[in-house]
């Protein structure tokens, strides 16, 4: 049976992923922070909002389109950017790349990636955005925005929410780590799942060995199950290093994870093209408030001077829909097409994004628009 005929939205992709994938891994995905909170608390935000429905209305021209950064891309979302995608599947990053491609959208390259940038390029025909962190050593960030940009990443994602290793204990307790370090429980974790090993790791200790972090100058570090040095941890970071990126960098840049109105503020003041509000998926500080809660604010507040994007919870494309009526211009995507990727490799993150284009198109002629720009508040109870 084909993956479109085992799953017929994102919870049920989820269920192959977890089926499939050892514990460690899956759970990396997965779970949130601390005591999972936020995660829930983000999507039960999403899950709160109403959409409402506009009858008698002539829904027969639909169109879920969008212009972003001055490209137009047929649907409302980008793939953002997620770690360990190759360890769901063989090549998973490419996979995922190359469904975003296919479906016309951006897919967002990870600092961690263990795929070069020219190969990622090669894939992500459709917008190759690139997301890093900046380290303590700042010379060496400034190396790997230099080769994004001469690979032809056109979209810089700065993140901004992680100035500390956030405290994801169910990692701990499940011998999983990044990057990797072998162990006794992990061990032990892998084992039970024969179908993952084999079709995964073995593929590629037969094809020259684990994958490596692919971007990562030699000063950091690049074995996957290596140790990364320090200097790609840094609590510095603040608005001159903003500055100076802005300074640096000639193509679009977007700060993710802003949740505060005076934060989006300070972003346009320095020049950014864009934020995300975001929580990084419920995955840092269990303490934040859902993104969905805060998108409001922070919408009337700059959304005029710069593009705002949302991200953090989305399990539906009826949330992508909310996040639109509120004032978002496009959403970030992540673990949905994680979800597909270890289902069923490219078809299954190809999946995933048609799972979401087609609840999209439903939840537009449920509540009566043609066009998303149509969308705003008076949708919404």
């Amino acid at each position: 049976m084909s993956i479109a005929g085992k799953a017929h939205n994102i919870a049920q992709l989820r269920e192959l992923a977890r089926r499939r994938l050892p514990r460690a891994i899956f759970e990396f995905i997965e779970r949130g922070t601390e005591d999972d909170l936020l995660i829930n608390r983000n999507v039960a935000a999403l899950q709160a909002i109403n959409l409402v429905p506009r009858t008698l209305r002539n829904v027969d021209h639909r169109d879920p389109s969008i212009e972003l950064f001055g490209r137009k891309q047929p649907l409302p979302f980008v793939i953002a950017p997620t770690g360990v995608s190759d360890l769901l599947a063989y090549r998973g990053e490419r996979a995922i790349a190359t469904a975003a491609a296919k479906a016309g959208i951006p897919f967002t390259q990870t600092t961690s990636s263990t795929t070069s940038f020219a190969e990622i390029a090669k894939c992500a025909t459709s917008g190759h955005w690139m997301q890093m962190y900046l380290w303590e050593r700042r010379d060496l960030s400034w190396r790997v925005v230099d080769a994004a940009g001469e690979n032809g990443a056109d979209v810089l994602v700065l993140t901004v929410d992680t100035p500390m290793w956030p405290l994801r204990e169910f990692n701990k307790r499940a011998g999983m780590s990044n990057p990797i370090r072998p162990n006794a429980v992990l061990v032990s974790d892998f084992l039970k799942r024969p179908s993952w090993l084999a079709s995964v790791i073995a593929r590629y200790y037969l094809n020259g060995g684990l994958p490596q972090f692919a971007n990562y100058p030699p000063e950091v570090g690049g074995k996957l199950t290596g140790v990364v040095s320090r200097v790609a941890n840094s609590a510095s970071v603040c608005w001159d290093d903003v500055a100076e990126l802005r300074r640096r960098w000639p193509g679009k840049l977007v700060l993710k994870g802003i949740l505060s109105v005076d934060d989006a503020k300070l972003a346009v003041e320095h020049g950014v093209d864009g934020i995300a509000v975001s929580n990084h998926g419920g995955r840092n500080f269990d303490s934040s408030p859902p993104a969905i809660s805060v998108l409001p604010g922070i919408v009337d507040a700059v959304g005029k001077d710069l593009t705002v994007l949302f991200d953090s919870g989305v399990r539906r494309g009826a949330d992508i829909v909310k996040a639109l009526a509120i004032g978002a211009k496009a959403v970030l995507v992540g673990r949905a097409t994680l979800y597909g990727c270890a289902a069923g490799g490219e078809q299954g993150a190809s999946h995933a994004i048609a799972l979401l284009a087609n609840e999209i198109d439903v939840a537009m002629a449920m509540v009566g628009v043609n066009r998303l720009a149509e969308l705003d508040r008076t949708y919404l109870a």
